[in-house]
């Protein structure tokens, strides 16, 4: 009989391997233990995971709302396009003077290849339009400037291109809106699209706390504003390369 109790013990013991022996006399299996460690052995614990972590809900949801503010951008982007095509000023004022200016310096640097001053011109006029964005979003109005400071750059640009059109005709002045103008344009507008999502969102943070004192990630947003402020300053310089290139390659298809 001892030797079958024994092996019955040795049985289970190896069906069971976290089975220990223990040497203490008083240890028995009656005495006290917390529920909890009767219910939940530690052999059945669920691992600690990281808090913090995005579900794949959240992390779908993100770029959503990201691309729908980029959208936004872009309406009131061209919004200001259509608006500064249709507005004229009076033909003797100074803002028309200007206007026309404005546009035969730009065409005069393109023809005769000033590629420092295209270069310098476009880089400063970029550089200014980001540091703006970023100082709206350390406002809490920055959620009504930011739209506006986009649709004033789509108004200058259908203003420019729309004097530039009476000034060299029709066909001429869309090939040189398209050839030297139009894909530097989009470019700096969607660095400019880039810079405002970030800035939004800290201004948005920021109009949480003064109202409903909220806001979780001020901090955060704000540190992501400057990180995003110093790369979009960095890639503007392709803008103002690719402006460059623009001119050697198609200025010359233009004669004065």
């Amino acid at each position: 009989m001892w030797t079958y109790r024994n092996e019955s013990a040795s049985k289970s013991t190896d069906q069971n391997p976290h089975f220990t022996f223990s040497t203490n006399p008083s240890a028995h299996p009656s005495s006290k233990s917390s529920p909890s460690e009767n219910a939940f052995p530690p052999s059945f614990h669920s691992p600690v995971t990281a808090v913090g972590k995005a579900s794949p809900s959240q992390r779908t949801i993100r770029p959503k709302k990201r691309f729908g503010t980029f959208v936004l951008g872009a309406s009131l982007y061209l919004t200001g396009i259509l608006l500064g095509a249709v507005w004229r000023p009076a033909i003797k004022g100074w803002l028309w003077e200007y206007a026309q200016y404005y546009v035969n310096l730009q065409i005069t640097r393109h023809l005769e290849h000033q590629l420092s001053q295209i270069f310098c011109a476009q880089f400063l006029a970029l550089l200014t339009q980001l540091i703006l964005t970023a100082l709206a979003g350390f406002c809490v109005f920055g959620i009504a400037l930011l739209p506006a400071l986009i649709l004033l750059k789509g108004i200058g640009v259908g203003f420019f291109t729309a004097c530039l059109y009476l000034e060299y005709g029709l066909a001429k002045g869309a090939g040189m809106a398209l050839l030297l103008f139009f894909f530097p344009q989009l470019l700096g507008l969607f660095l400019m699209l880039s810079q405002s999502v970030a800035a939004w969102r800290l201004s948005r943070e920021l109009l949480a706390v003064c109202i409903h004192n909220r806001g979780t990630r001020p901090l955060i947003e704000s540190k992501r504003v400057l990180s995003r402020l110093l790369l979009c300053c960095c890639a503007a310089l392709l803008p103002c390369i690719l402006s460059c290139i623009c001119s050697v390659l198609f200025a010359g298809l233009f004669p004065a």
